[in-house]
């Protein structure tokens, strides 16, 4: 069993990359102590952590905070993503077995059932679970271990970016999407998966239009 402090990190991460931790949001360890079922002092190690990994950032006058993204940032995201989910395609294409495709499928069929519900942060957890299990599935444990360091957000991270009133069709056709990259896959068609792989990464991009961030000294 893992340990307290890395459970809190692992939930802690996991929420940041997702988006139900929006960027700029402060990161309060009473609440978050209360809500993952650990106390104060290992909340303390995981936020420290996060800090040390650049997903969080301590405010000059106290406190933690999701760190805000650039423009830059999201520019250089989007481009690692692409480049190792790239990759990690024409590997899966070589070696996945069936029992991964079946998980890629569980998951997508989870994502259907929140978006079904109109649960965008469900939407976004199922999203953060799909591309992670993506890229195990390459069976190159260099590559996955990369793509985990690399704290790389998903579209989810971008909260902000998405109304709360965001139709039901825009969720569907996430779902659509993720679902077309598993068939194009379990018929070893690499070029395809890629393509529609960069057309997620792609609408996601064009769909950003995050607020003006506050500076750490103000919070």
């Amino acid at each position: 069993m893992k340990n307290q402090s890395e459970r809190a990190y692992q939930r802690m991460r996991e929420k940041i990359l997702s988006g139900i931790i929006v960027p700029g949001a402060r990161l309060v360890e009473q609440a978050l102590s209360e809500e993952i079922g650990v106390n104060r002092g290992d909340v303390r190690q995981a936020l420290s952590r996060l800090c040390a990994e650049g997903l969080a950032a301590k405010g000059e006058k106290g406190g933690f905070f999701v760190r805000q993204l650039t423009d830059k940032d999201v520019e250089e995201i989007y481009e690692v993503r692409y480049i190792l989910e790239t990759s990690a395609v024409r590997l899966i294409i070589q070696r996945a077995h069936e029992e991964e495709y079946r998980q890629l499928d569980e998951i997508v069929d989870h994502m259907e059932l929140m978006a079904g519900n109109n649960y965008m942060l469900g939407v976004y957890e199922a999203d953060l679970r799909f591309h992670t299990a993506l890229v195990k599935a390459a069976h190159n444990e260099k590559l996955f271990d990369i793509y985990i360091s690399a704290n790389i957000p998903l579209s989810g991270v971008h909260g902000w970016r998405h109304e709360i009133t965001r139709i039901d069709k825009d969720y569907m056709r996430d779902v659509s999407e993720h679902r077309r990259i598993v068939e194009h896959l379990r018929r070893k068609d690499a070029d395809a998966a890629i393509h529609l792989l960069n057309t997620c990464h792609e609408d996601s991009r064009d769909s950003i239009d995050p607020p003006d961030p506050a500076p750490l000294s103000n919070r």
